[in-house]
């Protein structure tokens, strides 16, 4: 199998404008993407496949291990905290020091607060850097049919949590909206996803076996897609979207097929390229454009729209080329020198996707 998977890249692009357009359409009476903040479940799954298949085999000593931490750090932190300090900015509000602390160590997404802190979707951000760390240690500590039963405990008992929460606490059969738990109980549907995408790595050859064909691709996209469009319509049915992305994400392995072509094209590999940026970019100022757009009819938001979608493209190139990169490049480049340093260097390569 490649090594690189493209049209991987492609997709986690669709899946940020997806939410993009959720948060975009937030406001009733157009809801038309009411159910793609699933896209999010999507990005764990995805992020999930992409770590393992870069440095599942590599973390075996505490060098590689450090070297991993700092990487990551590298390529979450910088535009995280930039766009924590836009938002504050927009909200008019000086956060209080516990905020701060929790913005800087990327912990304000473990339910430590009774509302969002900073950049309102930055609490994916922060669960998926604990997750990496649990990674990290699970990879360090057990090898081979041991860590793959550690990858599987974890992804059920986040998978668990996550639907007895929405079930139970958040009530989704009555609300109509289940496994939207975001800044409180997020991390659930993070662990879960994530791991649910380390299975897939460490099963990609079955699972691409098992996957294959048009017409497994072509009804894996449809059902994808219609979970991030119509899951609230039918209320229960969004806990089952991880599984239903990660076949999805199986049909793409090969990188071969209808819509992993679609995938390949070069709109879709640029929104993969500044997806994460994309994602944070728009995070910063969603509220101000739903509270400044007057009106229910679809003429009185095509400005409003236009704007915020222009303003989020321009952000999101901005943070891309001078934080994201840049900054990522700069840790890459400590981590590297920390590990030279070290009596025993194995070199660690940072992913593609």
């Amino acid at each position: 199998m490649r090594t690189t998977v493209t049209s991987l890249e492609g997709l986690r692009g669709v899946a940020a404008l997806f939410v993009v357009f959720h948060h975009m359409c937030y406001a009733p009476p157009h809801r038309q993407f009411d159910s793609a903040y699933l896209c999010v479940d999507l990005f764990f799954v995805l992020s999930g496949f992409v770590i393992c298949r870069a440095y599942g085999g590599q973390l075996t000593s505490r060098t590689q291990l450090r070297t991993f931490a700092i990487r990551r750090v590298g390529r979450l932190w910088p535009a995280h905290i930039a766009t924590s300090a836009l938002a504050i900015a927009f909200a008019y509000r000086v956060p209080s020091v516990g905020e701060v602390l929790a913005l800087v160590t990327m912990s304000q997404g473990l339910n430590l607060f009774p509302n969002g802190v900073g950049n309102l979707v930055g609490w994916s951000i922060s669960d998926e850097m604990f997750v990496y760390l649990a990674f990290g240690a699970l990879c360090f500590l057990l090898q081979g049919k041991a860590r793959i039963a550690g990858f599987a405990a974890l992804a059920l008992i986040g998978y668990a949590l996550a639907v007895w929460i929405t079930l139970s606490i958040d009530r989704c059969l009555l609300t109509g909206k289940c496994l939207g738990m975001t800044f409180n109980f997020g991390w659930t549907r993070c662990l879960a996803g994530f791991f649910i995408g380390a299975l897939i790595c460490e099963f990609r050859d079955r699972v691409a076996a098992l996957a294959r064909g048009r017409a497994i691709q072509l009804t894996a996209s449809a059902a994808s897609l219609s979970m991030v469009m119509f899951a609230n319509d039918l209320p229960g049915s969004a806990p089952f979207a991880p599984l239903v992305f990660a076949t999805l994400i199986g049909s793409l392995l090969a990188d071969r097929g209808p819509i992993a072509n679609l995938l390949q094209t070069r709109p879709a590999q640029y929104l993969g390229k500044v997806s994460y940026a994309l994602y944070l970019g728009h995070g910063v100022w969603f509220l101000q454009m739903l509270s400044a757009t007057t009106g229910t009819g679809l003429n009185d938001r095509l400005i409003p729209y236009a704007l915020f979608l222009f303003w989020t493209f321009g952000i999101a190139h901005l943070l891309h080329k001078y934080v994201e990169v840049p900054f990522r490049d700069r840790f890459n480049r400590w981590a590297q020198s920390s590990a030279q340093a070290t009596p025993v260097y194995s070199q660690i390569k940072e992913p593609q996707q």
